[in-house]
Formats: C-alpha cells, sequence, structure tokens
C-alpha cells in the first residue's frame, strides 16, 4: 500500500517496477488496462489506509475505423453524424475501476465511453484540451504518421496533469453529480505517446488533496505503463481483437526502438526526480541546520536568562532575609526589649522597697513584673508563630485561623472560640486577605487589649461572606484620631482592596468587635 498524500522516491520505484510488469502473460492492451486500473486502485490510500481514489479511468486513442460497433454508434451520437474519416482519433476508455458498480465497466459509460477529438468535442472537455495542445502535432488526423518522425516525438512526448482542488475547476465540470456527491478532491494523471501516435492517459480522482511536490514522483508511471503496453500497440488493443502470434519484437523495429527509447527516457526522468528530490533534502537539510543554529542560540539566551533569573532570586531572597530581620529586630524592640527593661527596672523597685521593709508596695511591683512577663511570653508566641510558614494553601482558611488561635492566643491563657457556618472554597488571594485581616485584629487584641476571652466567626449568608473578629479587652475611643494605630490602618488598606464594607465598634472597657462584609460569586 502507498500513502498517495505522503508518496516517496521508494514508494515510486516499487510501484513503478509493479506497473512495468502487470503486462506479463496479457493477451491484449485492455487486459494490461484494467490490471493498472486495479492495481492502482487497491495501492493507492490515504494516510489512514482507506482507498483514496474514487474513480481511475485509463483511455487510448483510437482510429475510428478501428473501433466496434458499439463504439462506433457511441460517436455517432456525440457528433451527430456518421464520420467520413477512419483515421479520426477518439479518446476511447479502455478500463475503468472505482467506487461505484458502474465505475467498473467501461461499457456502461454514458458518455465518456469514446470522444471524437474534434474542436467541438474538446471544448466540451477542458481536461482534454490540455491532452489536444500536448499532443497537437499527432492530433492532426491529416498527417500520415512516418515511423522515425512518431518515433523520436514518442520517446520525447510525456507529460503528468494535475489539478490540485476540483470544486470550482473548469477541468472536472460535472461539479453538482460528481465532485460534491463524491467528494473528489484532487486530479493527478498521466500521459505518453505510442509508436502509433496514439495516446494513453491515466487519469486518478482522488478523495484526498495531492499537494504539488508529490506530482513529480508520478512522471515515470508514464514510462512504466508504456512499457506494459507496447507489446499490443496496433496489434491487440482490445480483448476481442486477437494477437498476432507471427509478430514478435525482434520483427517490429519501431517498436524496439521505441522500447528502448522509453527505457532511456525512464531513466533519465527518474535521475531527474531523484535530482529534484536531493535538492529538496539538501534545502530541508540546510532549514534544520538553521533551526538548529537559531535553537541552539534561543537556548543559550535561556539558559543566561536562568542565570540571571537565579541570581536575582538568590538577590530577592538575600533582601526578604534581611528585611525580615529588620522586622524581627524593629518588633523585638518595640514589644519584647521594652517589656524585659520594664521587667527589670520592676525588679530593682521591688527589691529597694522590700529592703527598707515597704512589703506593700514592693508586691505591687512584683504584680506589674508578673504582668508585664505574660504580656512579654505573649508577644513571643506571636512573633515565633509568624515565623512559621502560611498554611493557607494546605489547610484553607479556616483550618489556618484555628491554627493561629490554639498555636498563639490559646497558648497564652485567652479564651478562644471560632464560629463557622459554612464551607467554601475562595480564591487564594481573598483568602490570604481575609486571614491576613482577622491576623492584625487578633494582634490588636494580644498586644493591647488585655483582652480575657477572643472569638472570629466567619459566616456565609446571600451570597455574603462575613469575617467578625469579637474581644472582651479595654476597647479604646473609635472618635480619636489613629485609635488603633499601624494594625486597624492595615486592616482598613485590605478591606478597600477586597472592595469589603468594614465596620469598627468599639469604646473603653467595652471591648472591640471588628466586622468585614464581602459579596462573593458562589456558581
Amino acid at each position: 500500500m502507498f500513502d498517495i498524500t505522503n508518496f516517496s522516491l521508494k514508494d515510486m520505484t516499487q510501484c513503478g517496477a509493479d506497473l512495468r510488469q502487470l503486462g506479463d502473460g496479457a493477451q491484449s492492451m485492455e487486459t494490461v488496462a484494467n490490471r493498472i486500473v486495479d492495481y492502482l486502485n487497491l495501492h493507492l490510500v490515504d494516510s489512514m489506509g482507506y482507498q483514496a481514489c474514487a474513480m481511475i479511468r485509463f483511455f487510448i486513442t483510437v482510429p475510428y475505423g478501428k473501433l466496434d460497433e458499439e463504439l462506433k454508434n457511441h460517436a455517432h451520437m456525440i457528433l451527430g453524424y456518421e464520420p467520413d474519416d477512419d483515421g479520426l482519433k477518439c479518446q476511447t476508455i479502455l478500463a475503468t475501476a472505482g467506487i461505484e458498480p458502474a465505475w467498473n465497466d467501461r461499457h456502461q459509460s454514458r458518455y465518456y465511453k469514446t470522444l471524437p477529438m474534434i474542436p467541438k468535442v474538446l471544448a466540451d472537455n477542458p481536461m482534454y484540451v490540455q491532452f489536444a495542445e500536448i499532443f497537437s502535432v499527432v492530433l492532426d488526423r491529416t498527417i500520415v504518421p512516418d515511423p522515425e518522425l512518431v518515433t523520436e516525438l514518442e520517446q520525447t512526448t510525456y507529460n503528468v496533469f494535475h489539478v490540485p482542488d476540483t470544486v470550482g475547476s473548469e477541468y472536472v465540470p460535472d461539479q453538482e453529480h460528481f465532485v460534491i456527491p463524491y467528494n473528489i478532491r484532487s486530479v493527478i494523471g498521466f500521459v505518453g505517446m505510442l509508436p502509433s501516435s496514439q495516446i494513453f492517459s491515466v487519469v486518478l480522482f482522488t478523495r484526498v488533496h495531492m499537494p504539488r511536490d508529490v506530482v513529480s514522483y508520478f512522471k515515470t508511471f508514464a514510462f512504466n505503463v508504456k512499457m506494459a503496453i507496447l507489446p499490443f500497440d496496433e496489434i491487440a488493443v482490445f480483448d476481442e481483437m486477437p494477437l498476432l502470434d507471427t509478430l514478435t519484437e525482434s520483427s517490429n523495429p519501431v517498436q524496439l526502438r521505441s522500447e528502448i527509447g522509453s527505457l532511456h527516457q525512464l531513466v533519465s526522468t527518474q535521475e531527474q526526480v531523484v535530482v529534484e528530490q536531493s535538492e529538496r533534502i539538501e534545502a530541508v537539510l540546510l532549514e534544520l541546520r538553521s533551526q538548529t543554529r537559531q535553537l541552539k542560540e534561543t537556548n543559550e539566551n535561556f539558559e543566561q536568562q536562568i542565570e540571571e533569573n537565579e541570581k536575582l532570586r538568590q538577590q530577592a531572597a538575600e533582601v526578604a532575609i534581611v528585611e525580615e530581620r529588620n522586622r524581627l529586630a524593629r518588633d523585638l524592640h518595640d514589644s519584647v526589649t521594652q517589656s524585659l527593661y520594664s521587667l527589670t527596672l520592676f525588679a530593682k523597685a521591688s527589691q529597694r522597697l522590700a529592703r527598707s521593709g515597704d512589703i506593700e508596695r514592693a508586691n505591687e511591683y512584683l504584680k506589674q513584673v508578673g504582668d508585664t512577663a505574660q504580656q512579654a511570653l505573649k508577644e513571643m508566641r506571636l512573633l515565633v508563630y509568624e515565623l512559621r510558614p502560611l498554611m493557607l494553601e494546605k489547610v484553607g482558611l479556616i483550618g489556618a485561623l484555628q491554627q493561629r488561635l490554639d498555636a498563639v492566643e490559646g497558648r497564652t491563657g485567652i479564651k478562644t472560640r471560632l464560629q463557622v457556618n459554612d464551607i467554601i472554597e475562595l480564591p487564594s488571594n481573598i483568602e490570604e486577605d481575609l486571614y491576613r485581616i482577622a491576623q492584625e485584629a487578633l494582634n490588636n487584641t494580644l498586644k493591647h487589649a488585655n483582652a480575657q476571652s477572643v472569638s472570629v466567626h466567619v459566616i456565609i449568608l446571600d451570597n455574603h461572606i462575613q469575617l467578625k473578629i469579637v474581644d472582651d479587652g479595654d476597647g479604646f475611643d473609635t472618635d480619636v484620631p489613629s485609635s488603633g494605630g499601624l494594625g486597624l490602618t492595615s486592616i482598613r488598606e485590605r478591606a478597600d482592596k477586597l472592595g469589603a464594607t468594614l465596620v469598627i465598634t468599639s469604646a473603653p472597657s467595652a471591648g472591640t468587635q471588628i466586622e468585614l462584609s464581602l459579596a462573593i460569586d458562589q456558581s
């Protein structure tokens, strides 16, 4: 089988050799022609292995005087009269194969059975006009073929024709009943001349698109087919014509010269195709080398970019480490360091008061020592927790909030509660912003509120998510500018970024409530 859409030099050689041998043991040119169309119909497939041709036809020009009665009557019908020239060439179907039963019997052709090749008939059949132009010298019926002239002519005259897209093509006029319903995509054929000056052609109507670069491989088929049918030229064209046993190749110098010429043309054409394909291969190799160089350069650029990105990543990591260290240093200085310094002052004052006998005031200072140490422990736990990686991607918003309450507030003696009425999947950026808002609110409670309990509420209601953090701490006056410090400023900025509604409720000695409401899409 040969994929006609990806025909190769190897396919051309093997298929051509098979065609050349189809004349062995035959008794007529018609028998060989039937073998040829059947072989091509069976062996030419598409890329999926299915039959590639809808119809294949083998034509031969036959002088009107050598047609049988059936074909003569058909020629009369086409012409509208009986010709008086027995030498009038008629383009005649010698063999046919196809997907319709009627396309496998030349006698069932309703129009193309035989066509007298006169200007009027040719005008109605544009494809045959091309044949006429190729072989115009021998289509002139007034010329009496000279063996020397015809031999020279038929040794140098061959061609391949190609209609790459049959839809709307003038060369395939039967669009409505043939091209469209049978999905005919391309036409390809090869044509040649015999010593008798008669023209043979093989036409393939394919159901797959035939690219132009495949066409050159079909040039050699004209010579391979010619070699197969040459012994029957003017001797036994149709099955009904008896083969003359007395006529051999050795007694027919014209056929011998024709065979030698055909072999010469076959070799020359194969050499030409090999050269053309070698040039194409060389061009492809040059293109591949060029692309290889480009890929190498691109790869080198990528490697350089990767190295630069790695350096930038390392620099960014180093900057992040420095910034984190600076932040920790500030936090330690602002909270834990000051708390430890206060512990030192309170402890020394307690010692002085105890030595002076003022036990009551010494106990007050010792109580301050305990309270300050407890606050320092809370802030220290907060700093340690913040050093741990954020677990939002693994445990989600609710899980991260519970971990925070357990790891920080729960270990510092503050009573905690997390209330959730539903769990939904939120975009990661929204989950992170909500967590950071809750984190800032909890940090404020831990550092400034002196709260005994804190609760976090996550409520899903009417396509909204509500986040509420409530503590029972000292509270503050919301009318005083900058109340709550930088933590509340960060909360407001994140709420604005989300497009959420934020309400902060607090009063001195009345605790604090931070409530955020955000519209969400649950579709």
